[in-house]
């Protein structure tokens, strides 16, 4: 999910050996040390999303039968494509999107074309510090974020159960990045190519909690009043797999989670869509008021430049009497 250390976690995984892409996002105050996030992948990633009807910032379900269709085949190819050009042929490399927790199955698909070999790593971070950072860096409700954030953890760990996988807090990474990278290795099978005289150095440096901006505790996930009981829910049990090891019981509570998030998503989804086409209508309209206001400024300008100008030639004439 965004704003949950994936930054950070691409960062280090990135010290340790892994290719990042050619073509990385610039930092910027969000995120000063940088996504480690391939730029043109991001906007084909963003692209595809708009092809099924969504955006980085949709909570609700995609829609499979457009994921799929013709239609995002060129966007498919182009994908497969940047793959290739960011990241070579590099024995071990980091893709890290959040975006692609909405569309894992496609993304797998196009590595098993590639005859590349996906593990997954998933950092798990306080719901309500993920919602207050991104209401800080993008102005987005609290509610709305909770929603985003339950939608992405949700299928980015139903769709990766058939990778080699580790799910980490992303407190304790913080904390103790080496044990969960360690952690990471015994779990997918992945061996880091730096060597540790090199990598931890440049960790140390990198990974530090100065920016660690958002603080929540259980508590607060308990007691806030826009924390529903299926964000609640979900981030114990991710929780409870981070701290140790998932179980069937444990992803078959998250089965339950998902079937109740996805009910109650077709439930309202009409409302929402009604509501947002009277928001974008709503836009329309102060969109064209505001090119009449600016149309009646410019010309409230012009005029008020030539009333000076027919001031200063009578002012001319008065003194030449």
């Amino acid at each position: 999910m965004h704003r949950s250390g994936t930054s950070a976690l691409g960062g280090v995984i990135n010290a340790l050996g892994a290719a990042g892409p050619k073509t990385p996002l610039p930092s910027h105050a969000a995120n000063p040390r940088g996504f480690f996030e391939s730029a043109p992948l991001a906007l084909a990633h963003d692209a595809l999303l708009a092809l099924a009807g969504s955006s980085w910032l949709d909570w609700r379900q995609l829609d499979q039968q457009r994921m799929n269709s013709k239609a995002t085949e060129p966007c498919r190819q182009k994908i497969k494509q940047l793959l290739i050009d960011e990241f070579g042929d590099e024995p071990l490399i980091v893709i890290k999107d959040p975006r692609t927790c909405r569309f894992v199955p496609f993304m797998s698909s196009i590595l098993d074309e590639m005859n590349v070999s996906p593990v997954a790593l998933l950092p798990v971070r306080n719901p309500l510090e993920v919602a207050y950072s991104l209401h800080r860096r993008d102005k987005i409700t609290l509610p709305e974020s909770l929603l985003l954030w339950l939608r992405h953890v949700l299928e980015a760990e139903y769709h990766s159960r058939h990778m080699p996988r580790y799910i980490l807090s992303y407190e304790g990474f913080l904390v103790d990045w080496r044990k969960h990278m360690d952690r990471a290795a015994e779990k997918t099978g992945v061996v880091w190519p730096a060597q540790p005289d090199q990598s931890d150095v440049k960790i140390e440096q990198f990974l530090t909690t100065d920016l660690y901006h958002e603080r929540s505790t259980l508590e607060d996930v308990h007691n806030h009043p826009d924390v529903t009981s299926l964000v609640r829910e979900t981030y114990q049990i991710l929780s409870t797999i981070a701290a140790g090891d998932e179980d069937n019981g444990l992803l078959a509570q998250l089965d339950i989670m998902r079937t109740r998030f996805d009910e109650a998503c077709e439930t309202f989804s009409v409302a929402m869509a009604t509501e947002e086409l009277a928001v974008a209508q709503l836009r329309g309209e102060l969109s064209a008021r505001s090119t009449e206001t600016e149309q009646v400024r410019q010309e409230n300008s012009r005029l008020a430049s030539f009333l000076e100008q027919q001031s200063v030639e009578i002012r001319g004439l008065a003194d030449a009497t």
